[in-house]
Formats: C-alpha cells, sequence, structure tokens
C-alpha cells in the first residue's frame, strides 16, 4: 500500500544525500535512488541501493514516490515532468520553520534551519537550502534555487529558475527575473532583468549579462 512516506530519488549526489537525509528527518522511508553514475552515486548515498539509471522510472516501487534530487533546474523539470502524479509532496527538514499560511507545491525542497514565513509561496521543484530566510508574502517560482544562508525580503517575486547564490539578499519587494542568477553575497535593492547575472552591493548585471541581452535585442 502506497502511504505516501515512501520516496526514491532522482539524483544521486551531493544534493541527493541531503535530501536523503532530510526526508529520513520527517517520516519519509528513502529505498533507493535513480543515477547514471553508478559508481561516484553509490559512495554519496552510503545505505541506500542503487535502482537503475535516471530514465529507469519503471524501477521505483509502486508504493513509492519520487524526488527530483538534482542541482540543475532544468532536469528537475524533466523529472518532475516524468513523474507527475507520482511527485512526492514538499520534503522538509524537521529543523526548518515554515508558517502554515505558507504554500509550498510538490517536489519543492525546504533544507535544515531554512524559514518560509508567512503567506510565503513555494513553487514546483524549489530549492529552498539550508539555512536560507524567505520571508512573508514572497513568491518562489517554480524550479528556482534559494542558497544556503540567502534572504529574500518580504513581498520579493522570485522568478522561474533563478538561481540566488550564497548569503545574498533580496530587499523586499524586489522582483528578480526569469533564470536570472544572483552572485554569492550580493544585495538586490532593485528589480534584476531576466536572463542574467547580477553581482555586488546593490548588486548589478554584469557585462558579459548586459552584452548578451543587448545582443538579443
Amino acid at each position: 500500500m502506497n502511504d505516501g512516506r515512501t520516496l526514491v530519488l532522482l539524483g544521486g549526489g551531493g544534493h541527493g544525500a541531503v535530501v536523503a537525509e532530510a526526508a529520513r528527518t520527517c517520516g519519509w522511508t528513502v529505498v533507493g535512488y535513480l543515477d547514471d553514475a553508478a559508481q561516484t552515486a553509490a559512495a554519496r548515498l552510503v545505505g541506500l541501493e542503487r535502482l537503475g539509471a535516471l530514465d529507469d522510472l519503471d524501477r521505483i516501487p509502486a508504493a513509492a514516490l519520487g524526488h527530483a534530487a538534482v542541482g540543475d533546474p532544468t532536469l528537475r523539470r524533466r523529472w518532475l515532468d516524468a513523474l507527475a502524479a507520482r511527485t512526492a509532496g514538499p520534503i522538509v527538514h524537521e529543523s526548518a520553520v515554515v508558517s502554515p499560511s505558507a504554500r509550498l507545491a510538490p517536489g519543492s525542497f525546504v533544507g535544515p534551519r531554512a524559514v518560509i514565513n508567512a503567506r510565503a509561496v513555494v513553487g514546483r521543484g524549489v530549492i529552498v537550502n539550508s539555512g536560507a530566510i524567505i520571508e512573508h508574502d514572497c513568491v518562489l517560482a517554480d524550479f528556482c534555487h534559494v542558497a544556503p544562508g540567502a534572504v529574500i525580503g518580504g513581498s520579493a517575486v522570485v522568478g522561474e529558475q533563478c538561481v540566488i547564490g550564497l548569503n545574498a539578499a533580496v530587499l523586499p519587494g524586489v522582483h528578480i527575473g526569469a533564470g536570472s542568477t544572483l552572485g554569492a553575497g550580493s544585495v538586490a535593492v532593485a528589480g534584476v532583468p531576466d536572463g542574467v547575472t547580477a553581482v555586488g552591493v546593490p548588486a548589478r548585471p554584469t557585462e558579459a549579462s548586459r552584452a548578451s541581452t543587448e545582443a538579443a535585442l
């Protein structure tokens, strides 16, 4: 019988190990993982059985759900689309603090000591990593990644497939465009356009990002 708490991970790298440990803290039974790399993945996920390659979704036991435990947002989207109704609900480490009014989509992950405050919305396949703070009324769009120690101020919006770097900050109400990266330690005091890398305090698009954006116009 599927009790909704039996899990197979898609991805056996470092992030997979983090997800496996977090899942166990909140009552999931992790029965194995899928990964194309047989040796290195097995070494990183000590104690878990490699069930097959990433494309071997038929190897997931009938009683289990799946979680896309990979850092690459394109791969997370691909595997969550493939899992469809067999996607596990949010996986939240037991030490994380999540407001009861926050909304977390299936396939999302919240790491150790992360905080998600009132009315925040966390989309599908989002990673909120260790110690990150998501303040009230924030929106994290699908497949974005908030790195350890980052802080997203109240009512800020982080677009699809964004990366908010280690210890970076997004001030309240600021919008980070889809596909953009906010560099480690950077502070976004104003909106960041789609598809750029912004760094510094205050954060500004890099020269390479500006040139790429201008060339696309």
